[in-house]
């Protein structure tokens, strides 16, 4: 699973949800019984009780980001707040549940609103003004729109994209929609990156060659990829569509045959997210580009210490950040990242990969562990999944049941 912030619930935070034990919610409580308002220090307070509450990497201003979407959205859905955030969905459920509770939000049929009091609240101690939001409704801040020929594009990877396999969630696979990965391929294209190009995919889970083969611009795509289902996917497509995508099996853990180093103008990658992961896929796609060329990345929010690492990476690496549009790129049933991620087009000069990776650490499985635990919704029978020997996506209760609710999270012990 690609996870974005820290998560978990400890007994104070369940407390404070519950309104017990906290002092700082039961005094904003009382002050909002009495229609006073708080002080902005006293507000100040009751953010970072929230954020240390939830385990917010991001902190109280990952707080203020909430209350701010919704002043400006309302009434809105806890996974719109999610995808505008690019928090997870259940840190938001977390969050308005305690903003509930303390009497700044309240419950509409159609989303979170604010509450009379709340109202007055922020507007006297974030001093929020503007009631909306400015983002194009077009193109929902991708800055792009596909047109007709694009459209079409799109239409018929629909299609394909229901012959996907099961996602494997042990290599952090998560699939974009198909209209993300059509929404790549026209950026791309009107950036002037497809046209005569020789393009690479390292990885290509979402199937991005497709709608990118589809446009007809490219002079070569290539897709290197572990997995072999999508490989054989991927070919079954090119044929029938006399796409001539080539398809390579490889693990990246490896560095790329000598035939295809530094043979590539783009390429495209989508990697497990986690620095030594971003790491990895990151030294592949030099090494096809050689000393020069651009590189999408696809990749999560992250808080800004991880952010702040990234950068460095990049520009040690060579590359410049020309281009980065939050939340462009949309994923299947990944709530826990708020099922957006964002693009980056990278343009590199002088590329030379000299970073350290740690092969034990790509998967976010192997940096944070976690094991669930989920209950059949046919019979009630609870099953433990590590991720590991079992999969979500393949368990099969003994009653024959296949649906299950997530009861449980706890964070596994790396000594173990």
């Amino acid at each position: 699973m690609k996870v974005i912030g820290k998560m978990g619930v400890s007994k104070s935070q369940s407390d404070f949800c519950d309104g017990k034990n906290s002092e700082a919610n039961l005094k904003l409580s009382q002050k909002n019984q009495n229609n006073e308002q708080n002080s902005p220090l006293e507000f100040k307070t009751l953010l970072n009780k929230i954020a240390n509450d939830t385990k917010i990497a991001e902190g109280a201003p990952a707080i203020e980001d909430i209350l701010r979407c919704i002043y400006r959205n309302q009434p809105i859905s806890t996974k719109r707040i999610s995808q505008y955030t690019k928090l997870p969905l259940p840190i938001i459920s977390k969050v308005r549940t305690i903003l509930e509770r303390n009497r700044i939000l309240k419950r509409d049929k159609k989303g979170a609103i604010y509450s009379k009091e709340g109202l007055q609240l922020i507007e006297k101690n974030l001093k929020f003004k503007m009631p909306y939001d400015l983002k194009c409704p077009a193109c929902t801040g991708r800055s792009i729109i596909l047109d007709d020929y694009f459209e079409a594009i799109l239409k018929k990877h629909k299609i394909h994209s229901k012959n996907r396999p099961t996602v494997n969630t042990s290599i952090d696979q998560s699939y974009a929609t198909p209209e993300t990965a059509t929404h790549r391929a026209a950026f791309m294209a009107d950036r002037g990156d497809l046209e005569g190009k020789r393009i690479l995919f390292v990885g290509d889970d979402d199937l991005t060659s497709i709608p990118t083969a589809l446009s007809g611009l490219c002079e070569e795509v290539v897709v290197m990829d572990i997995d072999d289902r999508l490989l054989n996917l991927i070919k079954n497509i090119s044929k029938k569509e006399n796409l001539n995508i080539k398809t390579i099996k490889h693990d990246f853990r490896n560095s790329i045959k000598e035939e295809y180093k530094n043979s590539f103008d783009v390429v495209f990658t989508d990697p497990p997210y986690t620095i030594e992961g971003l790491k990895l896929f990151l030294a592949r796609g030099v090494e096809a580009l050689g000393k020069e060329g651009t590189l999408y990345l696809a990749f999560s929010h992250k808080p800004i210490n991880e952010y702040l690492e990234l950068q460095k990476i990049l520009l040690n690496t060579g590359f410049v950040i020309y281009e980065l549009l939050p939340g462009f790129n949309k994923y299947e049933g990944s709530e826990i990242i708020g099922n957006t991620t964002f693009l980056a087009r990278l343009i590199g000069r002088n590329l030379n990969f000299n970073e350290e990776i740690d092969l034990n650490k790509l998967y976010t499985g192997e940096v944070k562990p976690v094991i669930r635990h989920y209950k059949c919704m046919s019979c009630g029978e609870l099953h433990k999944i590590d991720g590991k020997s079992v999969r979500i996506e393949n368990l099969v209760c003994k009653c024959g049941g296949t649906k299950f609710k997530m009861v449980k999270r706890e964070r596994k012990n790396l000594q173990n």
